[in-house]
């Protein structure tokens, strides 16, 4: 079991942590599919894909993203979470992964997973915090009730 750590409230910036990207307003469920193992959450410059990885050596889930800055310029980058780690990453439990606790200590979250995830309430950014600015290499999602839903969906 992963351990729970104490929360804290992050810095705030109009009414999101400082580290959260205010395009992540804009993301939400482009696409589902229960029976393939699919979630797509989609704005209009970024994007992350869900989809399942089940090996006789891992079990778990691939979280893609991408972010575009420009006709020039994209990042893109590739987790693997357990399942107990998407729940976490979108609100379902408040547990935190590996050297989460770091993270919530320096950062402010109400749970986390180095190289994964950061979650506050429900501003969520993949795979780290970022400046909360245009450039940063990670993509900040401000979920509802639709996308923990279709996670919980996706998890049955």
């Amino acid at each position: 079991m992963k351990k729970v750590v104490q929360r804290r409230k992050p810095e705030i910036h109009l009414y999101f942590p400082i580290w959260c990207h205010h395009h992540g307003s804009k993301m939400h469920v482009e696409k589902f599919s229960k029976g393939n193992h699919l979630l797509v959450i989609a704005g209009s410059a970024a994007s992350v894909r869900i989809t399942r990885k089940a090996t006789t050596v891992d079990e778990g889930w691939f979280v893609d993203w991408e972010v575009i800055h420009s006709q020039q310029t994209k990042v893109n980058g590739r987790a693997f979470f357990t399942s107990d780690d998407l729940r976490a990453a979108f609100g379902l439990s408040q547990e935190s992964g590996k050297f989460g606790d770091w993270l919530i200590e320096r950062f402010g979250a109400d749970s986390a997973s180095q190289g994964k995830f950061i979650r506050w309430k429900n501003f969520l950014n993949i795979p780290c915090p970022g400046t909360g600015h245009d450039g940063d290499s990670n993509v900040s999602i401000h979920f509802d009730g639709e996308t923990q839903n279709a996670v919980r969906q996706l998890l049955r």
